[in-house]
């Protein structure tokens, strides 16, 4: 019901067209958007589309320890999508978004196309600009962190870090109605959510922020859940140099954001770190380290107790040996399902090269993320081309390295290939 609301909300404002998607998420601590800011009162209508299409080819692990023998991995990927946009302005006061997906994937075991309502909301301003009241779907974002977006406390959680950028279901928003205040360097925010979240069972969670932004820059969150105490996040940066960026980031949950049977980790509080820092050569490529500490994932102990067994029950399954194919099935899948969610351990390092564009709009990426606790490696090297103002595409390679019980060594590719086409109109 509530998703025909806002969807019927943007409809009624003005009709639909399609815009660009994109990862890259505004600074969370931007300057006051509203500071000296003149403007003649107009009307103003945006929309644009994008066309994305891209093939992926998984050269898999055959022998993958939580297969129980079924073809449960694919080893080429297919998409094309259409993500459009529409915004309008009127009086300078009131403004209307609507941003849908449509998609068709063909993952190799099933193909299906679907649509998402991403955006949806309607926005009023006061004519000084200093307040904002929004009513409808949107996904706010807080976080000032490059792989781990930890501050984002109503989704703070990835597949992968930076894995998976082809895909804006990461963008998808909640219902809300929310307010903002700028007063000079300060901010203030509150929201309250119609709650999606995964890992508890409520209707409802709120957030207040505080922000201040100068030569540093901070922001103070609280969190609350329908029916768990208050959760808290913070974050911090700063321009150390005229080339090097340092940010902070740290979250303290009640309860434990993952999917799983993980058991011996029993705390009142579970909390992440994010420390981070940007260097900018004058050439103009950036090198850029994160650390991450995350104690929602699996210690040592839970970790071996779950990919042991996840693996001795699909081998069991494997062999027609399995004397309760019920629980070996239940065992594996839960090894299967724990992989699915990303960030699974406590200790990550991230590192991540990026040249300067070409005059013929070329451009390199290398990354790494290493998981500290095993060792693994997650290895990709990108190489993107904008031909036109319209047409880009990236050709990315990407290494999953590590033991056949470690987090990266788990991943069903060992390695993979995408190329990506996007066209804007």
């Amino acid at each position: 019901m509530m998703l025909r609301i806002w969807l019927l909300l943007a409809l009624l404002s003005s009709p639909l067209a399609l815009s660009n998607n994109s990862n890259i998420s505004d600074d969370p601590f931007a300057d006051d958007p509203f500071e000296n800011d003149v403007r003649e009162v107009n009307n103003n209508l945006n929309n644009r589309i994008e066309l994305k299409g891209y093939y992926q080819d998984n050269n898999l692990r055959s022998d993958h320890p939580f297969n129980p023998g079924k073809d449960l991995f694919s080893d080429a990927v297919k998409l094309i999508s259409l993500d459009g946009q529409l915004e309008n302005d009127w009086q300078n006061q009131w403004k209307t978004r609507a941003r849908i997906y449509l998609r068709y994937l063909d993952d190799g075991k099933k193909n299906a196309g679907d649509s998402y309502l991403l955006e949806g909301l309607a926005q009023w301003q006061s004519k000084d600009r200093n307040l904002i009241i929004e009513l409808g779907r949107s996904k706010p974002q807080w976080s000032n962190g490059y792989n781990y977006d930890i501050a984002n406390m109503l989704q703070p959680q990835r597949s992968l870090p930076y894995i998976d950028q082809d895909n804006p279901l990461q963008s998808k928003g909640w219902d809300m109605v929310s307010g903002q205040y700028f007063n000079g360097p300060w901010s203030f925010s509150g929201y309250l959510v119609a709650s999606e979240s995964p890992y508890v069972d409520a209707n409802t969670e709120a957030v207040l922020r505080l922000g201040y932004q100068q030569n540093d820059s901070f922001s103070l969150l609280l969190h609350k859940v329908e029916g768990h105490n208050l959760s808290f996040g913070a974050t911090y940066s700063s321009l150390l140099t005229d080339s090097i960026t340092f940010r902070a980031e740290w979250t303290r949950h009640s309860y434990r954001q993952m999917l799983s049977t993980l058991q011996i980790k029993q705390q009142s509080n579970y909390q992440r770190l994010v420390l981070g820092s940007t260097y900018t050569a004058d050439s103009g490529w950036t090198l850029t380290g994160e650390y991450f500490y995350n104690e929602h994932g699996a210690n040592k102990q839970e970790w071996e107790d779950l990919t042991v067994d996840a693996a001795a029950s699909a081998e069991r399954l494997r062999q027609n040996q399995s004397t309760n194919p019920a629980a070996d099935y239940e065992n594996t899948y839960a090894g299967l399902d724990l992989m699915s969610q990303g960030w699974v351990r406590e200790r990550y390092f991230s590192l991540m090269f990026m040249s300067m564009e070409s005059e013929d709009l070329w451009q390199l990426r290398l990354s790494s993320q290493i998981s500290l606790d095993d060792g693994s490696q997650l290895h990709r090297i990108e190489l993107l081309k904008s031909f036109s103002d319209n047409f880009s595409a990236r050709l990315q390679w990407q290494n999953f390295n590590g033991c056949d019980l470690c987090e990266y060594g788990l991943n069903p590719s060992k390695n993979n290939v995408r190329l990506t086409g996007s066209w804007l109109f």
